[in-house]
């Protein structure tokens, strides 16, 4: 494998939202596409599991020191912008943020990003797990996807091509988003404004003042996650530092010194509490690396 930037023993508690995590044995930065696919190749021919980390809002990582292929999307952040009958399209790298996302839609006021603009992601990760918010997917805005596979081919998929469905993406299983085209409009409302008012209410609702690791299962079709999960005894429900929340009973959180362990046996308890009351199988949001 070609020379790639990279740090060792790199701690991950410091690159996810809750800060709960042991260290990764090495951390790879790349920046280019090309780089992108040697660490997929690597990751294919030597068996060791391929993991992107953009923010890590969606993510929790265990203790000890893991020997994944870690990949740190923070060097891949060109944007490209333009416009064409009436849109405008923004080409964004997969470590590009919503924030970035969220200043052309504010700047150019363009419409199609509002609701999802207060989620803390970056574009490659939002896309493999299909973000939303407020009835509102990242797939809902997308143009195209360039996609690396293990074996390092890059391929561009147009977004009809996409079987997308709530939270699940076809490129999480194997392989690396690369970058993609977002599709946004002119529009006539203020649209400053609605983003600001999203994320107002975003604040009310979501418990922003502790490390959190966002929405921690998906909504069953029967009832929202939060509903079960307070309904089954677990808002505020601790274990050692880390807890569900009192504002929001589906939002995990780190009290301060929270540790691996007690989170895993956290979510393993609502999940049992929650199908012994509701016969609900409650599936995962965040995603947990061991």
């Amino acid at each position: 494998m070609s020379w790639i930037n990279f740090e060792e023993f790199v701690d991950l508690s410091k690159l996810c939202t809750i800060k709960i995590g042991g260290k990764a044995r090495k951390l790879f930065i790349p920046k280019t596409a090309e780089e992108v696919k040697n660490l997929l190749i690597e990751s294919l021919s030597s068996g060791k599991k391929f993991f992107p980390i953009g923010i890590g809002s969606n993510v929790v990582f265990s203790d000890g020191t893991l020997e994944h292929i870690f990949l740190l999307t923070r060097e891949l952040k060109k944007v490209k912008l333009w416009q064409e009958n009436n849109f405008f399209f923004i080409e964004a790298e997969a470590g590009v943020s919503f924030r970035t996302i969220r200043d052309i839609a504010v700047k150019y006021n363009l419409e199609g990003f509002e609701s999802l603009s207060g989620i803390p992601a970056t574009v490659g990760g939002a896309v493999v797990m299909n973000a939303g918010a407020y009835g509102t997917e990242i797939a809902d805005i997308l143009e195209k996807v360039y996609w690396i596979s293990q074996k390092g081919e890059l391929k561009v998929f147009n977004r009809k091509e996409i079987p997308f469905s709530y939270r699940k993406s076809p490129f999480q299983e194997e392989g690396f988003v690369y970058k993609v085209v977002i599709k946004l409009k002119p529009s006539e409302r203020d649209i400053k404004k609605i983003i600001k008012e999203h994320l107002e209410e975003r604040n009310k609702k979501q418990p922003l003042n502790y490390p959190t690791s966002g929405s921690t299962f998906k909504n069953p079709k029967e009832k929202p996650a939060g509903y079960l999960l307070e309904n089954a005894g677990m808002k505020g429900y601790r274990i050692g530092d880390v807890a569900f929340s009192e504002k929001h009973a589906n939002f995990l959180i780190n009290l301060g010194k929270g540790r691996f362990k007690d989170l895993k046996k956290l979510i393993e308890t609502a999940e049992k509490r929650v199908g012994d009351l509701y016969q609900i199988k409650l599936e995962r949001e965040i995603k947990i690396v061991e």
